[in-house]
């Protein structure tokens, strides 16, 4: 019925849009859209090819993301499985908003009387707004940003980033950085590299002629010379993070990865030209074997609830073998998930036509894209207050230039937090000092307020104890690392920062909010 509706508003049947694909692309392309279509859509394994929804996206003039969205694959929320499966290696995440149609909750400023407290929950600051399109957002569809999630076996981030942080890197700022960095300057910047075996985000150390010394401190004897013109590309400097600080995101210390070993100079990172290329190239970085990856489109496929998103060892390797891409859709966008790689680029890679996709959105009503209602938990903002230029949400949006958009599907992930919503945000960006080096440059925490049980204070060293958030009896906030000694919380503070440890007797003093799970933090 849906699809029979959309047809119509372009004054088509299925019977004669397949006339009409038989004079376009003729009855035995790919392309060929059958008069049965509707019947074999009851058979979910018969879903319809990526060719032929390219050939409805062509005739329609309705865009083909809308097209995959009718056919159940909204592609914003699948790519959101790349921060739900296991990462070895750190990857460049797909970054792209395929749908800048899409409606979702935003925000106005709120009125504020008296002084702008340090540490406060955005729910002081902000309230519902009327929903706004992604488009309309300044979201990460331009060429400015790169972002990456490190891996467990990335040794090069160590110790400055954990496993499980998304960083971003200015595309802007890249190789002209590192030549100012004459000598190994601990406060120099860290950049997101390409090279042969992988991504990594690291500091670099100038050589001369083109050539950089990947650095390692933790191992001295990791350290790579990279040649920027031949093996490496440097994609931008980072310039923030998003840090996952849970107790179960503790770092990890990796064994040597095995392409240490087989570092291989002097082939091109130039992009890929065919299917074979980039799917073994996007393989060998992502650092999994056919095995591996077979097994975590397992987890895709259960997540999915669709074996058809399950991909086998041979399935894998035939598609890098035969250069031929996947019949399914469900085993295109596996792939896509496993690899990082963008399904824009996948299906450019075996030369689909995008350029002769649709333009035009399909209505709302039509695909199904209805916009959000407003939590019951949150003010709704006077719908014609402006934002005043001096407004948090202002500053926040000029500082970071623009919104992760396409982590929307995915922060309860992200952050560690069941159920995440704006109270669960704290801005930690005024004028009371913080002695932690990672709340020093930090804009936002988030707080899972369930867990409110410090660890007792001999358990651990300071580096390695969880973060809290802490309300005074006064009113005002505390975030730190935080201990548990008998009936006092300690905040503790490491030993290089000169501050001392605050105490507060637990329930009288203090109480405590929750458990930090994340800091969005910038580097400039």
């Amino acid at each position: 019925m849906q699809i029979r509706q959309i047809l119509a508003t372009r004054a088509l049947t299925l019977h004669r849009a397949s006339q009409r694909s038989a004079q376009i692309f003729g009855r035995s392309s790919r392309f060929y859209l059958p008069h049965n279509l509707y019947g074999g859509l009851a058979n979910p394994s018969l879903t319809p090819t990526i060719y032929q929804i390219l050939a409805l996206s062509h005739i329609t003039n309705y865009r083909l993301s809308d097209w995959l969205a009718v056919f159940g694959f909204d592609l914003d929320a699948i790519v959101g499985l790349q921060f739900m499966i296991p990462r070895a290696q750190t990857i460049v995440l797909d970054s792209t908003i395929y749908d800048s149609y899409a409606w979702i909750p935003w925000f106005a400023e709120r009125h504020q009387s008296g002084a702008i407290p340090s540490i406060a929950p955005l729910v002081h600051f902000l309230g519902w707004a009327a929903p706004r399109r992604v488009g309309d957002l300044p979201g990460p569809n331009g060429n400015n940003f790169v972002y990456a999630r490190i891996g467990e076996r990335d040794l090069y981030s160590r110790p400055y980033f954990v496993p499980g942080s998304i960083v971003r890197a200015d595309t802007r700022r890249a190789e002209g950085r590192v030549l100012d960095n004459t000598e190994r300057n601990p406060e120099s910047d860290f950049f997101l590299v390409e090279h042969d075996f992988g991504w990594t985000c690291s500091r670099l150390i100038p050589l001369g002629k083109d050539r950089v010394l990947l650095h390692c401190p933790q191992r001295p004897c990791m350290e790579r010379e990279l040649h920027l013109r031949r093996n490496a590309r440097i994609l931008g400097v980072v310039d923030a993070e998003i840090r996952p600080v849970a107790r179960h995101h503790a770092k990890r210390e990796g064994a040597i990865p095995s392409h240490s070993r087989k570092l291989r100079l002097g082939r091109s990172t130039t992009g890929p030209t065919t299917l074979r290329t980039l799917l073994s190239r996007a393989r060998i970085r992502a650092g999994m074997s056919f095995r591996e990856a077979s097994s975590t489109s397992r987890l895709i496929a259960d997540m999915l609830a669709d074996q058809l998103y399950f991909a086998a060892p041979g399935t894998l390797s035939d598609y890098e073998a035969l250069d031929a891409p996947p019949r399914h859709i469900q085993k295109i966008i596996t792939i896509c998930v496993l690899y990082g790689i963008g399904f824009h680029v996948f299906l450019r890679a075996f030369g689909l036509p995008l350029d002769t996709a649709g333009q035009d959105p399909i209505p709302d009503e039509l695909a199904l894209r209805q916009a959000p209602h407003r939590s019951l938990h949150l003010p709704f903002a006077k719908p014609h207050g402006a934002q005043g230029p001096d407004g948090l949400l202002s500053t926040l949006l000029d500082q970071w230039g623009e919104v992760p958009l396409f982590l929307r599907f995915s922060l309860g992930e992200v952050t560690a937090t069941k159920s995440l919503s704006l109270s669960d945000v704290f801005w930690i960006g005024g004028d009371q000092p913080l002695a932690d080096p990672l709340l020093k440059s930090g804009a936002l925490v988030v707080v899972n307020r369930r867990a409110k049980r410090p660890a007792p204070s001999d358990k651990e060293g300071v580096c390695e104890t969880p973060f809290y958030l802490i309300l005074r009896r006064d009113g005002e906030y505390v975030c730190g690392r935080c201990t548990l000694d008998g009936d006092m919380l300690v905040i503790r503070t490491p030993a290089r920062s000169g501050a001392r440890a605050q105490q507060f007797r637990n329930g009288i003093d203090a109480e405590i909010i929750g458990q930090v799970t994340a800091i969005a933090r910038r580097f400039f």
